[in-house]
């Protein structure tokens, strides 16, 4: 009994010395071991395959510190303007508050630097592995793999990037361990995580190497391909991509030791990673800095959810308009605080023409109730949403077509879209695979457009037959559409070109010139009979020297119909927990009353500019002889 209590004490007695010093880092006797069990482990990461330098996909591999340190035009920047030229890990030992690591670029203005700067120098796949314990969770080896990234290019914008995920294994040593399964993963997320079991089916394996797919320019790490969603600091604020397809890449593991000694020393740094900059573009700190480093448990426990959001492959307009939103926001943001006072000058302008044109603009119409007849540009806007209002009914067709047509085509997207189990780590969802169903989505989506336009022309001879005096059913005005399809033809046609030019900054002036001579193209090809052709002409006829005029009532009622509808749904999604459908649907219901609004404006512009047109010229008097 003595003996055996003997055995226990001395076991108890190795057990916590082992703890404490696995609790101070990875110091095992065993080297071998040690790289064994994180070899073993190791993961393979699938990055978002980029086909052109610069262009869509994952500019950048993880990599070691090594590659950078000691590399010409690195500088290591401290308090009072101290710098340190192509600095060393001796260099970066022990310095910490007031530190910068410098790589070369501008964070806020990245262009294409960084990645050129990065494709320069060594490009191996590396990452850091570690082995520790939990103090507070005795009886777990838990394998940390630290990805060190050079530039962050995501809605925030920062010089370095240093990433991780963990394995646990329960065992009370690293021989142990090379035994026994693990129980469970942590992936860091920006400033959380997302946890799993070890045999959970999200989690993708190559054998026992855990495939980690980072996201698009954040590289937070996600356990499939999608596109994630965020609206908080611990799930990121935007959306992260993962989508298919991917590159997979296996990173040679480099053991951190348990002392910061010779091309290790580094990590006694506790300074920032990255150069010095505003707000969130300020350059991160180190691992050694993470609650994770010294409390991987507690971290996993405590920070860790149990799943990340992912969005519907095909979006939405509350989805779609989210993502946009803030990727633009932040994109702003960050130009700001790189060329502050150009960025707020032409804020400032933009916002002082806004208010001139709402200042000069009369909004309220005193004038005869007829539709047909000239008014001022505020006026069209509130005539015509107004008109919705109080003849709500009158308009049923078009509202109802457009619900039906968009809430059905997010279905069928979500039905067509299915992923399909893939074979190969780099589409594991399938979607490689699921081409028809893709292309059947994207088809459907693209038949929007024709039954959109439908619903216009449909409100536009509403509306005539309402100034007219002979009102007609919303199903007759629908049959009259049908017969003649000049004038939802036209809404294609002019719809398609201006959006296609307005998405290239250097065209966006052609989009808006089109757009002054076409805005009332839909209502004079529909009400005049014309085709396609003469129904731009007469459109053009019409604006001429009303350009700007039209321009801008044409270009406000189209941004009612087609953007406004999307940035309710981004708010919805942003203050609500609601599922994406819902959101989506209520966007589209938005939509269904503004679209018809939008169109009864192009026609009170038609009206306008048609009775200014054929107002009698003032008479002159006749100069004497």
């Amino acid at each position: 009994m003595l003996r055996r209590s003997s055995a226990v004490l001395v076991a108890a007695l190795v057990g916590v010395l082992g703890a404490a010093v696995l609790g101070a880092g990875p110091a095992y006797a065993d080297a071998s071991a040690e790289q064994q069990l994180l070899e073993k482990y190791a993961p393979v990461v699938v990055v978002r395959t980029q086909s052109t330098a610069c262009g869509e996909g994952e500019a950048y591999l993880p990599t070691s510190v090594a590659s950078v340190l000691g590399r010409q035009g690195v500088v290591l920047r401290g308090p009072n303007g101290v710098t340190i030229d192509s600095p060393t890990a001796a260099d970066l030992a022990g310095k910490g508050e007031g530190w910068y690591l410098d790589l070369p670029g501008n964070p806020l203005n990245p262009g294409c630097d960084y990645e050129k700067w990065f494709d320069e120098g060594p490009r191996d796949a590396t990452v850091h592995g570690r082995v520790t314990t939990d103090p507070d969770h005795p009886g777990k080896v838990v394998l940390q793999y630290w990805f060190w990234w050079v530039f962050n290019d995501w809605n925030d914008k920062h010089e370095g990037d240093w990433e991780m995920i963990q394995v646990v294994v329960p065992a009370d040593s690293v021989e142990a361990a090379l035994q026994t399964t693990p129980e469970s993963i942590a992936f860091a997320q920006h400033e959380g995580s997302e946890v799993a079991a070890w045999t959970d089916p999200k989690v993708h394996k190559d054998g026992d190497h855990v495939a980690v797919y980072p996201g698009q320019g954040s590289h937070a790490a996600y356990y499939t391909q999608a596109q994630w969603f965020g609206k908080s600091a611990a799930a990121g604020f935007g959306c992260d991509s993962t989508l298919a397809p991917g590159t997979l890449v296996r990173p040679a593991v480099v053991v951190l030791p348990a002392s910061a000694t010779g091309e290790f020393a580094w990590l006694d740094y506790t300074g920032r990673w990255g150069q010095k900059a505003p707000s969130f573009n300020n350059g991160p700190t180190g691992p050694n800095t993470k609650t994770q480093w010294a409390h991987p448990i507690t971290w996993q426990e405590e920070e860790g959810r149990p799943s990340a959001v992912d969005l519907p492959p095909l979006g939405g307009p509350a989805t779609t308009g989210f993502c946009s939103l803030t990727a633009s926001g932040s994109l702003l943001f960050v130009q700001f605080l790189d060329s502050p006072l150009i960025v707020a000058g032409i804020v400032l302008a933009v916002i002082a023409l806004i208010v001139l044109i709402v200042v000069r603009t009369d909004f309220f119409d005193r004038g005869s109730p007829e539709l047909d007849r000239p008014r001022k540009a505020g006026q069209m806007a509130v005539a015509a949403v107004g008109l919705m209002f109080r003849r709500f009914g009158a308009f049923w067709v078009p509202m109802l077509v457009i619900v039906v047509t968009v809430v059905l085509n997010l279905g069928l997207d979500r039905l067509l879209v299915r992923a399909r189990p893939g074979e190969d780590l780099t589409d594991v969802d399938g979607f490689g695979d699921n081409g028809l169903g893709i292309g059947l989505a994207l088809l459907m989506s693209f038949l929007l457009l024709p039954v959109v336009a439908m619903a216009m022309a449909t409100t536009v001879e509403i509306v005539d037959a309402m100034a007219r005096g002979d009102e007609i059913d919303s199903l007759t005005a629908l049959r009259r559409v049908l017969v003649h399809p000049g004038g939802w033809g036209v809404a294609i046609g002019v719809y398609i070109v201006v959006t296609l030019l307005a998405t290239t900054w250097w065209l966006l002036p052609v989009a808006l010139v089109l757009l002054s001579r076409w805005a009332v193209a839909l209502p004079a090809t529909e009400l005049e009979d014309q085709g396609v052709r003469r129904g731009l002409g007469r459109s053009a006829s019409l604006t001429k020297g009303r350009r700007i005029r039209s321009m801008l009532v044409g270009g406000f009622l189209v941004w009612l119909a087609f953007s406004l509808p999307d940035g309710v749904g981004a708010v919805v999604l942003l203050v609500t927990g609601w599922p994406f459908f819902v959101s989506d649907v209520i966007s589209v219901v938005v939509a269904a009353f503004l679209i018809p609004a939008a169109s009864i404006g192009l026609t009170l512009l038609y009206y306008d500019l048609r009775a200014r047109q054929t107002e009698p010229e003032p008479a002159t008097e006749p100069i004497p002889a």
